[in-house]
């Protein structure tokens, strides 16, 4: 049996450095990120005395560039995870993978590793919107393979430059964790008594596409009738490094039912959401996982699992995270009762 693998190949415009890597998606597993392994092969006549780098370039735009004026710009880039591939400093265990390669390319081609910053958040992007035409919020990675006398020596025409992504993987324990219930009573100004609401689902860990079921019982315990029950499923993003408090909520499907609740009345309700991208809307609003090809379909950005050992507030990036809101409403003068039940988004890989 032949086993056919793919390589991604990128040169430099000078045609002088080139990048092999045998696959641009790594999975992010919560304590570790797989490492980037590849292959650079390189004219020593033109590199001479001078060195060969392999760098990560993160860029984490957090505004829209159609946004963007008077010359402010809402784009960080950060250049880390810098490493010397020629003249070799580091001894590098070559996998099966980059010894073929290297075999095939000849003397000057050498194996790099790289990691991923332990501090930076997965890669997402924010849907594109009818009316959107410039780069959107988001966090994207790139590799940059140059030639350069030092690390900061850096020239556009003997650069080679890779896209790559940072994809979340749910540890297998988030599967094995009990089904979320939760439960609220609440007390109003203008009326006696408390309303109480008991929500569950049926398990931790839902996928894109899936259907949501909500088990629901809501006991009217207060001197007012409850009119409307809404039922929501909720994506929420947080950027830790600007603001641990502001959070950005969008709503992804919801139900709206009109019912009529007496004092001292219960009922039970089972509400079933299917969790999807929503369809295009003028502005983009929903975060999604960054695409390979700008043709792919739009996937939900899955629940971010932070690091333990990274403190949350020094996440650089976009955290998301899910859930199912439950709303009894009263109508005006009263207030409304809601009730969150976190879950977490997973995607196969």
């Amino acid at each position: 049996m032949v086993v056919k693998l793919q390589v991604y190949k990128k040169s430099s415009p000078n045609g002088k450095i080139t990048m092999y890597l045998a696959r641009r998606d790594y999975i992010d597993h919560a304590t570790h990120v797989d490492p980037i392994e590849g292959v650079v092969s390189l004219d020593p006549n033109y590199v001479q005395s001078r060195n060969v780098y392999v760098q990560i370039v993160l860029q984490f735009r957090f505004g829209r560039e159609d946004d963007e004026s008077m010359g402010y710009t809402f784009l960080k880039t950060l250049y880390i995870g810098n490493t010397q591939v020629y003249p070799p400093v580091t001894d590098i265990t070559a996998s099966e993978i980059q010894r073929n390669l290297m075999a095939k390319l000849g003397n000057f081609a050498f194996a790099f590793s790289i990691d991923f910053p332990m501090l930076a958040s997965p890669s997402y992007s924010l849907q594109q919107g009818r009316d959107d035409m410039g780069a959107l919020m988001g966090l994207e990675y790139e590799l940059m393979a140059y030639v350069g006398a030092n690390e900061s020596d850096i020239h556009k025409r003997s650069t080679s430059r890779l896209s790559v992504r940072r994809l979340v993987e749910c540890p297998k324990a988030l599967y094995q964790m009990p089904p979320p219930r939760s439960s609220l009573s609440k007390t109003f100004f203008t009326c006696s008594g408390a309303l109480c609401i008991r929500a569950s689902l049926p398990a931790p860990v839902f996928r894109p596409g899936e259907n949501v079921p909500v088990s629901i019982i809501i006991k009217n315990q207060t001197s007012r009738e409850v009119k409307r029950l809404k039922v929501k499923v909720v994506q929420q993003a947080q950027v830790p490094m600007f603001s641990l408090k502001e959070v950005k909520e969008q709503t992804l499907i919801k139900t709206d039912e009109p019912i009529t609740l007496a004092p001292g009345v219960s009922v039970e309700r089972n509400v079933t959401l299917m969790v999807t991208a929503p369809s295009k809307t003028k502005h983009g609003e929903v975060f999604l996982q960054a695409k390979a090809k700008s043709e792919d379909p739009d996937v939900l950005a899955p629940s971010t699992i932070p690091n333990p050992n990274v403190d949350f507030a020094d996440i650089f990036g976009i955290h998301v995270n899910y859930v199912v809101r439950v709303k009894a409403v009263f109508g005006a003068l009263t207030g409304d009762a809601v009730l969150d039940l976190p879950f977490t988004l997973a995607i196969e890989r």
